[in-house]
């Protein structure tokens, strides 16, 4: 028992420690639930309950037992839901309500109301069974996903009608719905835009090009970064900007963080999908140190139906991320980094996965090994301080091979 107001934290995620944290400093007893056994948030909080985020029963049965006062979660779709719907049952304060929660956690419903709030998509089509698919209503290629996971799970590319089958298939034994989206492909450089709404407005904060490479075995384009400011003309920028105030106007968002990711090609702006939570990975570490915007706290405020700040700057350098996979393995160590970063390579690191960690060598987010930051005053100086790490860091597993899952040549 404790004489503190409980807090509960939905996932153990890294960007968690920093809201444990801040939850820390207002003075709650923190207890995070995640269903994994030693998640990086856990070291920092009171509590570890080793449960679903996903399952909302369970969840409001820990959130009544404990009497909690705010049930909480700042970047994963799914448990964000939760957290509104646990908070709807008992009368605690949250950003915004159930039900506009299941519309930005449901892709074939997301898309719907982009479509009513003018907001630029693609063509989508939805199914609950593969021998009910309209293939006349299928561009290809084509991008198939679950309606409704986390982490890029069951996301492909298909080519043809044969490559669709098996992964549509997949999807929807993935889905919690059992149901897949198939949506038409959009060629271009994706970007993902950082918002905030207010009250009557909604403001872009930051920009940023994510770093591509090609997938095989028909995964998409898979991500090893981020470049901010986003490469785009400066004409698309009111373009954005639009966008963000339909979404928010759209959905209902006022006084929370969101952001969207999109296609550009040329002028042209195609959104993929929106969440109004804080990005995961390094998103929180990216907004406070390149734009001095603090996402975690302005995620608390919104929770608490407290003011957010206004307060952010455009970068002043040019930055870049990069992620950090692995071959399938049981996870050692990142050797190098440390010594990058004293010499000045690197800006800042960060571990997402403990010793011992099993691996299965899929590229997705929840897949990470680890990530890193390089600043420079040009594009090229990002690009060459990339090289250089990347000849030099290695991921090994128990045994001492090195399991990068990239090949160091890519950034020759």
């Amino acid at each position: 028992m404790t004489d503190k107001p409980v807090a509960i934290v939905l996932g153990g995620t890294l960007p968690h420690v920093l809201l444990v944290e801040k939850l820390h400093e207002r003075g709650y007893y923190v207890i995070l639930i995640d269903y994994l056994k030693n998640p990086p948030a856990k070291f920092f909080a009171d509590e570890h309950v080793q449960a679903s985020t996903l399952d909302k029963d369970q969840v409001l049965a820990i959130a009544r037992e404990r009497k909690a006062e705010l049930v909480i979660s700042t970047c994963i779709d799914q448990a964000n839901s939760v957290c509104c719907y646990v908070s709807e049952k008992l009368g605690l304060p949250h950003p915004y309500s159930y039900e506009t929660s299941l519309y930005v956690t449901n892709k074939g419903m997301m898309k719907t109301r982009m479509r009513e709030a003018d907001v630029p998509s693609s063509s989508f089509v939805l199914t609950r069974d593969v021998a009910d698919v309209d293939w006349e209503k299928v561009t290809f290629p084509c991008v198939i996903k679950p309606v409704d996971c986390n982490s890029s799970k069951g996301v492909h590319r298909a080519d043809t009608k044969e490559e669709a089958v098996p992964f549509i298939e997949e999807a929807l034994g993935l889905s919690q719905t059992n149901e897949a989206i198939i949506e038409d492909f959009c060629n271009g450089d994706e970007i993902q835009v950082d918002c905030i709404a207010f009250e009557d407005r909604a403001d872009v904060v930051m920009t940023r090009s994510k770093v591509k490479v090609p997938g095989g075995n028909g995964t998409v384009l898979n991500s090893f970064g981020s470049v901010v400011p986003a490469q785009v003309p400066d004409t698309v920028i009111p373009r954005l900007e639009q966008i963000a105030a339909n979404i928010a106007k759209g959905f209902g968002l006022k006084n929370t963080p969101f952001f969207y990711q999109a296609i550009v090609s040329g002028e042209k702006v195609n959104v993929l999908e929106f969440a109004p939570r804080v990005g995961g990975g390094l998103s929180y570490y990216m907004l406070k140190n390149f734009v001095g915007f603090d996402a975690v706290e302005a995620a608390v405020c919104s929770f608490l139906g407290q003011e957010i700040s206004e307060e952010f700057h455009k970068p002043s350098s040019y930055y870049r991320t990069c992620l950090l996979y692995s071959h399938p393995c049981k996870f050692d160590h990142i050797e190098g980094l440390k010594e990058l970063k004293e010499e000045g390579v690197i800006k800042e690191f960060f571990l997402t996965r403990v010793k011992g960690a099993v691996l299965d060598g899929e590229m997705r987010s929840g897949n990470r090994v680890g990530s890193f930051v390089v600043e420079g005053l040009s594009l090229q100086e990002l690009n060459e301080k990339i090289k250089i790490s990347m000849r030099r860091l290695k991921v090994l597993d128990m045994e001492g091979n090195d399991r990068t899952l990239v090949p160091h040549s890519f950034f020759d």
